[in-house]
């Protein structure tokens, strides 16, 4: 990943707009991290003598060029030089220590929506995460990526609660593995929509398909899924009909 500074500049910085001026910034932060252009967060804001600056991670270098910008981005960027006179710009500082590799979508002949990592849409012959700007926005009703958003906020708290085990592990377990639970009929549908805006088949990864349950049978339309050998030395299981892919649970 790489390292940025975003400097707000501002020659004098009332007390009295700071608290104001944060709450501004703190969405059009969260606007560039919903645009898939930052991937880090929990981000301290730092004020300076004549700047306020923060430092952010993004997937690739060029992934705050203006280009990639959502209308939610240029909405802020313009809220904050209209209300506080600042200007906004980035400053490169270098590479993470453990790099991220990410794939383009032109040269992948499928994608994966799966939980976990700074994207949730994977290549689907390198498993390398796309930054969600390289895609068409997959919003049905704004240009954005809400529903790929909500999916993965759901997924990252159904799994914590899951992975915790304190109170309803079934019930938690249920929604991720279970072909017919909201969260993969909310997850199916937006592979649909992927597929529909790239003319790329979009699987679905559904969480640990068990053995007892589906053995060699898809859970959605009863075919066979078993693969000879390992998909990306990581799924077992794969209906092309249904864009779906899983793991055996190893007992």
């Amino acid at each position: 990943m790489f390292i940025y500074q975003i400097l707000f500049a501002r020659a004098i910085w009332p007390q009295a707009e700071r608290e104001a001026f944060l709450h501004d910034a703190d969405f059009f932060i969260r606007s560039l991290r919903s645009n898939g252009q930052l991937v880090s967060r929990n981000h301290v804001f730092l004020f300076q003598e004549d700047a306020v600056s923060l430092h952010v991670q993004c997937l690739k270098k060029d992934s705050l060029e203006e280009r990639y910008n959502s209308d939610y981005v240029n909405q802020w960027i313009s809220v904050l030089m209209e209300r506080y006179g600042v200007t906004v710009s980035y400053q490169y500082l270098g590479e993470h220590l453990v790099p991220v590799p990410t794939a383009e979508v032109g040269a992948s002949s499928s994608f994966i929506l799966y939980w976990g990592g700074p994207s949730p849409v994977r290549s689907g012959d390198t498993f390398d995460q796309i930054p969600l700007y390289h895609l068409p926005y997959t919003s049905v009703w704004q240009r954005n990526y809400e529903d790929i958003n909500s999916w993965s906020n759901s997924y990252a708290e159904i799994d914590g609660l899951w992975f915790r085990g304190s109170m309803g592990e079934k019930h938690f377990h249920h929604f991720l593995s279970d072909i017919n639970s909201p969260l993969t009929t909310q997850g199916r549908s937006i592979c649909n929509r992927l597929e529909q805006l790239t003319g790329k088949p979009s699987y679905y990864y559904l969480f640990n398909a068990d053995n007892k349950d589906s053995g060699h049978h898809c859970p959605s339309c009863g075919g066979e899924w078993q693969l000879e050998s390992k998909l990306l030395a990581k799924f077992d299981l794969k209906c092309d009909h249904c864009r779906l892919v899983s793991g055996r649970i190893r007992n």
